[in-house]
């Protein structure tokens, strides 16, 4: 693969100093190399042992982004291996994913996916996770999240869309630059199919310091039908700065940085997000540790989703977004 990476780069150069309208374009280029099956590279959908969707955005920055433009990349071919749709009593689904230079299968994105899966009712709920690693795994985290906002949130929702038509009510969690995945997936989810229900789980959600953050959870629906989208934020205020801990004007925010048990830091959000289901850490060091969801007499976490009731959702849906932050504490109650 690495020859085909400078094989790329030499048509991209060649291509933009050819010069001339009419001469061929540099995906033209990339096709005559022989080297098509890098700009049709396809999402596929299929189904783990354990009953997990693992969608997989085959796509690697490159060659979508660069060469073949996010116009087509964000239009693909979705692949669904073998017979795996959801009965149609299946009208729920929840979808986990990364952030930069992250995957999701055999990762922990799918064990998220597989706890709630361990949660909830299989007859009613499609769980599964989204894996972008060809658009997160590049040089910066800008480039990760220019990708997961103009291709990998529309490839995601081109997947979860073919895979069913009954589902009603979409719950996306994502990680940092994996926030403007599930952001644009929502979108396209809420023009191509109005009605459907969405709720978005924000972990540390990384904002590049030019973009507006207010974007994220900006999801209108139709000027006579209002999108029915409930989001909430959890952060902590660690090394990273403010570009993972604003607080966002769609969402419901609050700060986890004090239950942290060691020290605050990117990537503790998901980790405290999955022990809110399974109520214990998971990694080595975090073993035994206690894990405080409680603030102002209500449980966040998962508490907070469909997925943990419809009372906890109704609930959720009257909590204000964008207002004054909710601090989780180790004492408060």
């Amino acid at each position: 693969m690495k020859w085909s990476y400078g094989v790329v780069v030499w048509l991209v150069l060649a291509a933009g100093c050819s010069g001339g309208e009419s001469g061929p374009t540099t995906a033209e280029w990339v096709r005559k190399a022989g080297l098509s099956k890098w700009l049709d590279a396809p999402v596929t959908a299929a189904r783990t042992e354990r009953g997990i969707y693992n969608i997989t955005d085959k796509g690697v920055y490159i060659f979508q982004y660069d060469v073949e433009t996010p116009a087509v990349a964000a239009e693909p071919n979705v692949v669904i291996e073998g017979a795996i749709r959801p009965a149609a009593g299946v009208d729920k689904a929840v979808f986990v994913t990364h952030g930069w230079g992250d995957k999701a299968a055999k990762d922990w994105p799918e064990q998220m996916a597989e706890a709630i899966a361990a949660r909830v009712d299989p007859n009613e709920w499609m769980c599964g996770c989204f894996g972008w690693s060809g658009g997160s795994v590049v040089i910066t985290s800008v480039h990760a999240a220019r990708y997961a906002r103009d291709i990998g949130g529309p490839r995601l929702a081109a997947a979860v869309l073919k895979l069913s038509d009954s589902v009603r009510h979409v719950h996306l969690i994502g990680h940092s630059a994996g926030s403007w995945v599930i952001d644009a997936a929502a979108k396209r989810i809420v023009k191509e199919r109005p009605g459907v229900e969405v709720h978005l789980t924000f972990l540390d959600a990384y904002v590049p310091s030019q973009w507006d953050p207010d974007e994220l959870g900006a999801i209108a629906g139709e000027p006579n039908r209002p999108a029915a989208v409930w989001a909430e934020h959890y952060y902590t205020r660690d090394i990273t700065y403010n570009v993972t801990q604003q607080d966002l004007k769609h969402a419901h925010n609050v700060d986890i940085t004090a239950i942290d048990p060691l020290f605050a830091e990117h990537e503790f959000p998901y980790r405290w997000y999955q022990a809110t289901l399974t109520g214990v850490y998971d990694r080595w060091d975090e073993k035994g540790e206690t894990v405080y969801k409680m603030a102002n007499g209500l449980e966040y976490g998962f508490a907070r989703g469909r997925e943990a009731g419809e009372e906890h959702w109704r609930q959720s849906k009257q909590l204000p977004c964008g207002e004054k932050t909710v601090i989780l504490g180790k004492y408060v109650k």
